[in-house]
């Protein structure tokens, strides 16, 4: 009886302390902010490790995620400050609401999201948009001075997003709540190639 009980109590703490490494390692990642290749989701009530299993398991199945990042599955949950990072591919549209249905279906509310893009900004009918060569996506932006400026230039944008936009975008156009102009390429600035986009001034969207 006491070798039983001896037995039950390591594998308490082992199983404690398992646990608490899971809750710790996310908190130690999470300090680096959104980027390109990164997207930032805060959501509501991911408090504990066993609650963020679910979402992360539904967030891993998406295709434009790099698997090579995050223990192998392009996710990374901060139960601490309930965000999670996805890791990006490069070359492969972001389906916003299909990201919003995998945290929806894993019982939580996604609440924001924050990113990184890059591309030319454009204007189609008097509307302002970024067109992502790479991903071959669209981005509509809230028509500013600032942007007007740069109508044709190649820039890099910090952006944000509300739930209720991300789940009215889709792999081709992505409704923008806000943005923060953090670079303004110039002609000389060597460009990374570009495959020709789906999208061109003057047709509709």
């Amino acid at each position: 009886m006491m070798q039983s009980s001896f037995f039950k109590q390591v594998l308490i703490s082992i199983f404690f302390g398992l646990l608490s490494a899971i809750a710790i390692a996310p908190a130690q990642a999470s300090t680096e902010d959104a980027s390109i290749d990164r997207l930032k989701i805060q959501v509501k009530g991911i408090v504990c490790s066993f609650c963020a299993y679910g979402v992360e398991k539904n967030l891993a199945k998406l295709p434009f995620l790099d698997k090579t990042q995050f223990g192998q599955n392009g996710v990374l949950i901060d139960i601490n400050t309930q965000e999670i990072t996805l890791a990006l591919l490069a070359n492969r549209p972001v389906a916003y609401a299909n990201i919003a249905t995998a945290i929806t279906k894993g019982g939580y509310d996604p609440v924001s999201y924050r990113g990184a893009i890059e591309g030319t900004i454009q204007n189609n009918h008097g509307r302002l948009y970024l067109v992502d060569q790479d991903k071959e996506q669209v981005y509509n932006l809230p028509q500013t001075t600032e942007l007007t400026n740069i109508i044709g230039k190649r820039v890099l944008l910090d952006i944000s997003l509300t739930a209720a936009q991300a789940q009215a975008s889709n792999a081709e156009e992505v409704l923008v709540s806000a943005f923060r102009v953090s670079h303004v390429y110039e002609s000389s600035e060597p460009t990374a190639p570009h495959r020709e986009a789906k999208f061109r001034p003057g047709h509709d969207l």
